[in-house]
């Protein structure tokens, strides 16, 4: 996953190579598609790639419910920075407003 690429064009991106390599005739498992993916995304999701590792079966996860997952943790992500950018500019407006 590149570092300022969404979760949801990684996962685009992702399901073209593998449509591609089956095409072609690769025969990838869905358990080693969710396996790579899990391996190559960036820091920010460690917590929710350790939580799926530990509590799920992989060999029946699913790509849909991974995509899932790691899109409602970007979800989480985006809001808790949205409202700290609110925050500091609030603040920065009520210092000014005091000036």
């Amino acid at each position: 996953m590149k570092g300022n690429e969404s979760a949801q064009d990684f996962f685009s991106r992702i399901s073209i190579i593998i449509n591609q390599m089956r095409t072609f005739g690769e025969n990838i498992s869905n358990q080693k598609v969710v396996e790579k993916i899990l391996r190559s995304l960036l820091n920010k999701f460690d917590n929710v790639v350790t939580a799926i590792e530990e509590s799920k079966d992989l060999s029946i996860f699913s790509l849909n419910e991974l995509m899932g997952s790691i899109l409602a943790h970007e979800n989480r992500i985006n809001k808790s920075t949205e409202k700290n950018l609110e925050h500091a500019f609030q603040s920065k407006m009520e210092v000014s407003n005091k000036e």
